[in-house]
């Protein structure tokens, strides 16, 4: 470290001359304290990390071998039980075929059972399709031999703690399985021993003493994870059936979570790609199924692992990969553990000698400290405190020191003294900034807020203008079509009523007056009755049609009112869709209302006019996408209210033209239109979101899938 400080008046000999001793021994002693640091930490890093890695491969390679010893004690118990039934069978041919004692015929005769057997703990049950009497000799020999198994069954399974059965499972159509349990609790099937044993038929072609493993699974009871291991059973090259054992995992757990390695992860994997065993979950009691590719490392690959040297710590990346696979099972014992982990162990073995070298520099700094503490550490101290403390004391401060540090505290007083009439006059300049500043601070903000506020209220003048513009226009269209319209329409209801009046009376005038009974008069009489009652329906609902409009015409009386959020649907609704009928479209009207919902208070004709827009546009598109598609198209709008919390949600639908992401953006944008010139202002939908958000709180969104729908929801706030 060397200083570079220049304070004024000292000349450039002085400052060599004040610098150059102490430089000298601080670079000398640094020097000789990093060459030996790095010296002694590359010796003892470099051979630690060797020994390291030898000793762990070492290591590797023996728990690799008593792996290897624990899988061959069952991979011989599977042999064993191969070998007894394939000698037994050879046995039984001399012989004529004894079926064992206690098998007998279900009571419908389905199927065979040993469930009288006089000893269940020496033999198992064997269970078999069809009756007894239609065994052949071959079958028969075949049970006999299984039957034959019972003893080894019971020998393998009282030696071998992880097994938790064995059985027989014949082609031919039964089973012999130990330990013993009712032919209430399984029956045989040919998927039997498909399904549970083979994941393909390829243990067919399995030559004479080659095994099959299963994939790992969890028992019955769900509390311990398990595995298969099968031998195929030939007569002359005929596959009769399978000699099975069922394994538990706990033994081969236990041995890898005895396993200890402060760093880096053991595990078994099988050729299925799932764990057997990890040093990371030991013996958990949990049946949990874990593939490696849920543990892996994402920069390692389990083909890339196997096609590693066996039996050799090899370097894959940033990790050290062991790997070797059994003798007696398609299992593979793989360790691998970072590259860090195994440099951070080997730092933490060398902790020693770095002490020692730190013990080292500490001798030598400490004989270098006391060498220039004299010469430059406490003037130095000195010279910091006088600069600390801004020189306030002047030249009393220092009269005791001496060359050559007498110059430096000279400078550095002379420094403090004219900084100080700087400071001076430096606030000085700032205490009139701040007030001009200020001044011209309260002036802005008081133009900002006038800006502000006159902007708000431009805003709101013509927000308001372009709402009573639109809706002056069309109460006054409506208000004079339908005055013109509800006097005839009134005429017309009137006098389907009297007509149907008189078409009773003169029924009844005729029935007095004639004796006989004329059915073609009835049937006329009847037709005219049904066709003044349907005039005077149609007739009521044109009148609540121009009921809805003259009520739109009005205009609002901006009070808030209770009102049926479901009857106030209904109502513009249709007198939304009677315009449509004139078009040759008369859509499929599809209501989920909810009777339940509150009354609400809102501003009733506004409200409406939003639903009547709503249902207009669908109208519009429902028609658009009529003449566009073929006859077929049937078009449908849905209408649905709910309560959900706080809020009433109104959804309308139609099955009309999707309305695409670019369009969604700018809908609600004032004067923005989708219809050609001269079919829409671009108001509509603009005034509705006003209306929702503004004038009830609520909230107005528009969603469309393609080639589905395009639905409006109105979110209504309860309590307004």
């Amino acid at each position: 470290m060397t200083i570079q400080t220049t304070p004024a008046n000292i000349t450039k000999a002085e400052q060599l001359a004040f610098f150059s001793r102490f430089n000298k021994i601080i670079l000398l002693t640094y020097g000789v304290v990093i060459f030996c640091a790095c010296l002694l930490f590359g010796l003892l890093f470099r051979e630690n990390h060797a020994s390291r890695l030898n000793y762990l491969q070492l290591r590797l390679r023996e728990q690799s071998q008593a792996l290897n010893y624990l899988i061959r004690i069952r991979a011989d118990a599977v042999h064993a039980l191969q070998t007894q039934a394939q000698d037994s069978l050879a046995m039984t041919l001399r012989d004529q075929p004894v079926l064992p004692y206690g098998l007998q015929e279900s009571s419908d005769g389905t199927y065979y059972h040993l469930d009288e057997a006089p000893d269940k703990e020496l033999v198992g049950n064997l269970v078999g399709q069809g009756r007894l009497s239609d065994l052949t000799i071959d079958q028969k020999r075949e049970i006999e031999m299984a039957f034959n198994l019972n003893p080894q069954f019971r020998a393998i399974r009282k030696n071998i703690k992880a097994v938790t059965s064995l059985y027989y499972v014949s082609d031919a159509g039964f089973e012999n399985h130990f330990p013993w349990k009712p032919s209430t609790k399984f029956k045989w099937s040919q998927n039997r021993l498909k399904s549970r044993f083979l994941a393909d038929l390829s243990i067919f072609r399995l030559p004479y003493g080659h095994l099959s493993w299963s994939d790992v699974y969890a028992g019955k009871n769900g509390g311990q994870l398990m595995v298969t291991c099968i031998a195929p059973i030939y007569q002359q090259e005929k596959f009769l059936g399978v000699v099975g054992i069922d394994f538990t995992l706990e033994a081969i757990s236990d041995f890898i979570s005895g396993i200890t390695n402060s760093y880096g992860r053991l595990l078994v994997v099988n050729n299925y790609e799932t764990i057997i065993a990890d040093t990371n979950f030991g013996n958990s009691g949990n049946a949990i199924i874990v593939k490696t590719r849920q543990t892996f490392p994402s920069e390692l690959n389990l083909e890339e692992v196997n096609k590693l040297p066996r039996k050799e710590l090899s370097r894959l990346g940033q990790y050290w990969v062991f790997q070797v696979k059994s003798r007696y099972a398609p299992w593979t014992l793989i360790y691998y553990v970072s590259c860090s982990d195994i440099f951070m162990a080997t730092l933490e073995e060398i902790v020693p000698g770095v002490l020692f070298l730190i013990i080292f520099a500490i001798v030598i700094l400490r004989g270098a400290n006391s060498l220039i503490a004299q010469e430059f550490i406490h003037p130095a101290y000195r010279l910091v405190y006088f600069i600390a403390s801004r020189a306030r004391e002047g030249k009393e401060g220092y009269k005791d020191i001496s060359e050559p540090w007498s110059p430096w505290f000279n400078a550095v007083d002379r420094v403090f003294h004219e900084n100080r009439i700087l400071v001076e006059r430096l606030e000085l300049n700032i205490r009139e900034l701040d007030a001009i500043v200020h001044d011209r601070t309260r002036e802005l903000s008081n133009k900002n807020k006038a800006l502000t506020k006159a902007l708000g209220d431009l805003n709101k003048a013509q927000d308001q203008m372009i709402v009573q513009e639109k809706l002056a226009g069309l109460g006054a269209l409506t208000a004079g079509i339908a005055h013109e319209i509800k006097n005839p329409l009134n005429y017309v209801i009137n006098f389907a009523e009297l007509s149907q009046e008189y078409l009773v009376e003169l029924a009844s005038l005729i029935k007095e007056n004639t004796k006989n009974e004329h059915p073609q008069v009835t049937d006329i009489l009847y037709s005219l009755t049904h066709n003044l009652q349907r005039i005077k329906d149609h007739g009521k609902r044109a009148d609540a049609i121009i009921r809805t409009m003259l009520m739109h015409a009005r205009g609002g009386t901006e009070q808030l009112e209770e009102t049926d959020i479901n009857q106030l649907i209904e109502e513009n609704t249709l007198l939304a869709i009677s315009g449509l009928h004139q078009q040759g479209i008369i859509p499929e009207i599809v209501k989920n209302l909810d009777p339940h919902l509150p009354l609400l208070k809102v501003y009733r004709q506004e409200l409406g006019r939003v639903i009547l827009n709503v249902v207009n546009n669908a109208c519009y598109a429902l028609y658009q996408k009529k003449i566009a598609a073929n006859a077929s198209f049937e078009s449908q709008i849905h209408l649905e209210t709910r309560q959900e919390g706080g809020d009433v949600i109104i959804k309308i639908r139609d099955n009309g033209p999707v309305i695409s992401e670019k369009i969604r953006k700018n809908i609600f944008d004032p004067f923005f239109t989708t219809k050609p010139t001269g079919s829409g202002t671009g108001l509509g939908l603009s005034l509705s979101y006003e209306i929702i958000t503004r004038q009830h709180h609520g909230t107005f969104t528009v969603n469309s899938r393609i080639g589905k729908y395009t639905e409006f929801v109105i979110t209504l706030p309860i309590e307004p």
